[in-house]
């Protein structure tokens, strides 16, 4: 009994498999077309903005589906460096699109929150997911250290150069004159950082293994840092950045093939890429119209909704990735995709909002209150203690979960507006 009902299930996630993406490309017209008729009849009403929510789904997953499938074809053909620019544009589409049309309307608080948010989220409950449904299938999971470690040091300066001009506008004896000047300064910066961070990981270092730096493993044993049975084991050999993508590839069309996916065209990608984009703004736009909805029919705090609601919202697509991938393709999918994912926001996604803000006119800094900093420093400070180590367990992704729900609550009653 239990054989024939685990076959029918096994049959049934093939069958979902093979038509998933005309699965979401359907589910993208029906819900993108009723929330275009709420747009109209039901304007600014809690329906609108839940409609709204539940068509960012599937269209950023046709996104997510047609990037991944351009990255892996470029890469395949040794295209590195073009795969890592795809990648960093379109990786997250959807807060892109989210935040530019919030900017654009002038809604630039809306705008920071939702950021911050999505920082938040992705470094604790993307991560911490992954690391969670990783460690159930392997009892200890390994991972490339010097690519963990690049990974997070990046994080840093994120953190760094949001804190400053909060910090100069807690203390400045001139309140906030140039403040938006120092905001501005500081996202061309970002920009050329991760200018840099792709030109490091996809074109001059993608040969970058364990094997370059000092093995450091048998002073952390004499240390008591490391114990000596995983002093042998820690990291994924001497695999480069580059083979460590290769074989992600092969686990992603190994998966298709198991699961009978047909492979699409180069063509039929970028056309999905094509009509996606423009889809998720106007969802974006439906969202920003009833993004006062939950609070004033539900009298949810509009701190809870704009740090935890919409960021998550936005990131649903990575946390159903994160559950069923990480436990077929590895840790080192896993700091590709959620550090990735963080690094994309903090050095392009949240630089770009306060620039484009700059050419509309519209004043968008890269302040945020103390809460807000306090969160992100204390995530990001986490994420660079653990990834240190090497290896890690199913616990630890319980930490960063347990830390993102304890942020969530806070956000709850969280008195500011968001």
């Amino acid at each position: 009994m239990l054989t024939s009902l685990s076959a029918r299930a096994r049959r049934m996630h093939n069958l979902l498999a093979k038509f998933s993406l005309p699965i979401s490309i359907g589910l993208s017209i029906l819900f993108f077309s009723l929330g275009t008729a709420l747009h109209f009849t039901q304007h600014a009403s809690l329906a609108e903005f839940f409609v709204a929510t539940i068509t960012i789904v599937p269209v950023s997953s046709l996104s997510r589906y047609a990037t991944q499938d351009l990255v892996i074809k470029l890469q395949r053909n040794d295209y590195e460096l073009l795969a890592g620019v795809l990648n960093g544009v379109f990786g997250n589409i959807a807060e892109l699109c989210f935040v530019l049309t919030a900017v654009a309307r002038r809604e630039s608080v809306i705008a920071q929150t939702a950021l911050t948010g999505a920082l938040i989220s992705s470094c604790l409950m993307v991560f911490g997911t992954c690391l969670f449904f990783g460690g159930i299938q392997h009892e200890r999971q390994y991972y490339p250290i010097i690519i963990a470690r690049v990974n997070a040091q990046l994080l840093v300066v994120s953190l760094v150069s949001i804190s400053i001009p909060t910090a100069f506008k807690s203390w400045s004896e001139g309140g906030e004159s140039g403040l938006l000047t120092v905001s501005r300064g500081s996202a061309i910066v970002l920009l050329v950082e991760f200018a840099s961070y792709i030109w490091f990981f996809y074109y001059t270092h993608t040969l970058l293994d364990e094997s370059q730096i000092p093995d450091m493993k048998p002073v952390l044993v004499v240390l008591g840092l490391l114990p000596a049975s995983l002093s042998t084991r820690v990291a994924n050999g001497n695999q480069s950045l580059k083979e460590l993508r290769a074989a992600a590839q092969e686990a992603i069309l190994k998966n298709e093939v198991n699961e009978r996916k047909q492979p699409y065209t180069t063509y039929a990608n970028i056309s999905i890429l094509i009509c996606s984009t423009p889809a998720l703004v106007f969802a974006s736009i439906y969202l920003l119209e009833a993004v006062h909805a939950p609070s004033e029919k539900l009298k949810l705090s509009e701190s809870f909704v704009g740090l935890v609601a919409i960021p998550s919202i936005l990131a649903t697509v990575d946390h159903v990735a994160a559950v069923l991938r990480s436990q077929k393709e590895g840790i080192a999918w896993i700091i590709e995709t959620a550090f990735g994912s963080s690094i994309r926001i903090s050095l392009f996604v949240f630089p770009l909002a306060v620039i484009f803000g700059w050419a509309l006119g519209v004043e968008i800094g890269m302040i945020l209150d103390g809460f807000q900093v306090i969160i992100l420093g204390l995530a990001i400070l986490g994420v660079n203690h653990v990834i240190h180590n090497g290896f890690a367990y199913w616990l630890e992704g319980t930490i960063f979960i347990a830390s993102f729900l304890l942020f969530a609550i806070a956000a709850w009653f969280y008195p500011n507006r968001a």
